[in-house]
């Protein structure tokens, strides 16, 4: 007999009553140890399960806490940066106490001197003044040349120092002039364009020298307490002003 023939003479396994069922190709091949035997076989056991994604809401908060922490760990590396190679960072010595003191004396002298010039014109110069007549009775010439008065107002009169447009030649004239009070210890004579050229220049100079007060006081040398003991200096220098104001008055 051909092959054929003996082929289809052979018995069949006891498994060919239940025939396995055909895969489909999407879901793969499926291998079976053992072919002889009912296969109970779900095709949705091995259907691809879906990949859970997140939301574009937490994938854009994820994406800004990345450029935040980018941007915090670049101030670190800029705070933590060595100085540059050849610029060694020179660290100044606090200053001794005799100059800083004696430097600090002399600065607050010249402060006296220009808050003192400045306060009497700058009250007269804002409209706080009596209207007098004053009388010259007396000039000095010399390097600071100067002259005295009796001013009088319909209130009170006193001999004062004169200071403004006057001169020996106005000896014995009676001239209009202007002091801040009864206290005063001098009277202005002249015109208010003098008396900015009196108090402006002063207190420029004022302020000049209250700066230049700080470093001269050795308040930047400070390790510690450098922000207190330049608030302390310029405190100092206000209350120097203060003081001329009111004795001015």
């Amino acid at each position: 007999m051909s092959g054929t023939h003996r082929a289809a003479d052979q018995p069949q396994s006891a498994g060919a009553d239940h025939p396995v069922p055909e895969v489909p190709a999407a879901y793969g091949a499926i291998e079976h140890a053992d072919p002889i035997g009912p296969v109970d076989w779900d095709p949705a056991e091995e259907a691809p399960r879906p990949v859970s994604q997140r939301s574009p809401l937490g994938s854009q908060a994820d994406g800004m806490a990345a450029i935040r922490a980018v941007w915090e760990r670049a101030a670190e590396t800029e705070k933590r940066r060595p100085a540059k190679p050849g610029r060694p960072q020179r660290r100044r010595e606090p200053k001794r106490l005799g100059p800083a003191l004696l430097g600090v004396l002399v600065c607050a002298c010249l402060l006296m001197f220009f808050a003192w010039a400045a306060a009497p014109a700058l009250w007269i110069s804002i409209g706080h003044a009596d209207q007098g007549t004053v009388t010259v009775t007396s000039c000095k010439d010399g390097f600071a040349p100067s002259c005295n008065g009796h001013f009088a107002t319909d209130g009170w009169s006193k001999d004062l120092a004169l200071t403004g447009e006057v001169s020996a030649a106005d000896i014995g004239t009676d001239l209009p002039a202007r002091s801040t009070g009864p206290d005063a210890h001098s009277a202005y004579v002249g015109g208010t364009g003098g008396l900015l050229l009196r108090w402006a220049p002063a207190l420029v100079l004022f302020m000049v020298v209250a700066m230049a007060m700080v470093p001269i006081s050795g308040a930047t040398r400070l390790y510690e307490g450098r922000s207190g003991a330049i608030g302390l200096c310029w405190v100092f220098a206000g209350a120097v002003f203060a003081a001329a104001l009111a004795f001015a008055w």
